[in-house]
């Protein structure tokens, strides 16, 4: 029987005294993670949920609590978690939609919502629209979700419809004034929170050459032609966006800065020497990732990189996703892939949708990225399940993603570091999961 939202908030109350406790208990151990949690970002998603403070967490005790989590989830819930969900409809409806049936039957762990209407969808039109699907959302999602959209101003402005125009990257990096872009930030930030949105897949640290990015005129997502200054334009956006309370995105790994063509239409081939490639396009990352508040995730593309990988689009290739941005950057959190509809995978990879994403898993992904709807989830999540029948992919791989998902959900404030053991809390309907479920397939 589902808690009640007094019962809920009763049980995210007590949790936080946990919180406290374990704070003290573990101040000092370890190295610190970056867990600031602002005072404005919801607990669990529900309207009239508690808020707390950013808070920083030792890596450890993030770890510990996010397999708490793992511990009394299914197979589906841990698959899930994987996900961020596009919807179909304009409207979060009633019991039976398309949009409600794919929150409560799938659990993803994470939703995307565009303003494109021009293409027929739209659910960004209004304030109301927005919080309808966010509040719909969230209600019926045992986990709380990453509510995300993809602004960035300028040709990608997805809060246009509500808030009018927001300058683009060009725009902000030509005035090379870092206190504006991190104003642009932080006040994208306070008007997604007031939509319910608590992630942003921007912005873009793309080095754009010889204005190549795409190669259109009026193509303006790029802070800059140089590292330097898309490292200071861009590094100030993302902080004015993640220190007024949402989780920020830098992408498109490994970079598109040299593109001719638009990935949502094409592979592109970036062709970048190693030597290049460390002194450009990975510049903004390296030292993005140094800083005091690092991004949330970091999003991959398709696109082919033949000094690394000639074979496989980015967000396929173990060596670009495992090799490149975890071994050489020695980046180990949330990885997000582009959509996996985009023609580069779909059609020139001639890859479908369910075994794009087992591939993306394999090359060190972890939120897949393009499923629209229920009929497209639950045919990525069959595709997932099959892999790990068949051995291509392990529990102790799909227990890794979903663990640095369930750290940076708790590092940003939107789950307490450990579930609350209240029976009138929602997380108590997650149950136990068979010990079955929780072990790799190819166990003995």
């Amino acid at each position: 029987m589902a808690a009640t939202q007094p019962e809920r908030e009763s049980g995210w109350r007590r949790s936080l005294w946990f919180v406290s406790l374990t704070l003290i208990i573990f101040a000092g151990c370890g190295k610190q993670g970056s867990a600031r949690i602002p005072a404005n970002t919801r607990l669990d998603g529900a309207p009239g949920a508690p808020r707390a403070a950013w808070i920083r967490l030792p890596d450890a005790a993030l770890e510990q609590g996010a397999n708490a989590y793992i511990a009394k989830m299914s197979l589906d819930q841990q698959i899930g978690q994987l996900l961020m969900m596009e919807y179909t409809s304009e409207q979060y409806s009633g019991p039976g939609t398309d949009s409600q049936q794919m929150i409560q039957q799938l659990q993803p762990g994470a939703t995307i919502l565009y303003h494109s209407p021009q293409f027929g969808y739209d659910q960004l039109g209004s304030t109301q629209q927005a919080l309808t699907f966010d509040n719909g959302s969230q209600n019926d999602s045992k986990i709380p979700l990453l509510v995300s959209t993809d602004q960035e101003g300028g040709p990608v402005d997805r809060l246009s419809g509500i808030y009018g125009p927001h300058p683009s990257a060009q725009d902000i990096g030509l005035t090379n004034n870092a206190q504006y872009a991190y104003n642009q930030g932080a006040l994208t930030a306070k008007q997604m929170l007031a939509l319910g949105i608590n992630t942003d897949l921007g912005p873009v640290v793309d080095v754009e050459s010889n204005r190549a990015l795409y190669s259109g005129p009026d193509n303006q997502r790029a802070f800059g032609t140089t590292p330097d200054v898309v490292t200071k334009m861009a590094g100030a956006w993302l902080d004015g966006l993640q220190e007024n309370g949402v989780i920020g995105t830098i992408k498109h790994f490994p970079g598109l800065g040299i593109a001719r063509t638009d990935p949502h239409k094409s592979l592109p081939t970036i062709d970048r020497t190693v030597a290049q490639l460390n002194a450009i396009d990975l510049a903004p990352y390296k030292a993005l990732l140094a800083g005091n508040d690092p991004p949330g995730m970091i999003m991959t593309t398709d696109l082919l990189l033949p000094a690394v990988d000639p074979t496989l689009p980015a967000e396929l290739s173990p060596k670009i996703i495992d090799g490149l941005l975890r071994t050489q950057l020695g980046y180990q959190g949330v990885v997000v892939t582009d959509a996996l509809y985009m023609e580069g995978v779909f059609v020139y990879a001639k890859y479908d949708l369910g075994v794009a994403g087992v591939m993306a898993l394999q090359a060190g992904c972890d939120m897949l990225l393009g499923a629209a709807g229920y009929a497209q989830g639950k045919e990525m999540v069959d595709a997932i399940k099959q892999a790990l029948q068949s051995g291509q992919l392990t529990m102790d791989r799909i227990q890794l993603s979903v663990r640095r998902i369930l750290m940076l959900k708790i590092k940003r404030g939107l789950l307490p570091l450990m579930p609350p053991t209240t029976t009138a809390h929602a997380f108590a309907a997650l149950g136990t999961a068979p010990v079955a479920d929780l072990r790799p397939v190819d166990a003995a």
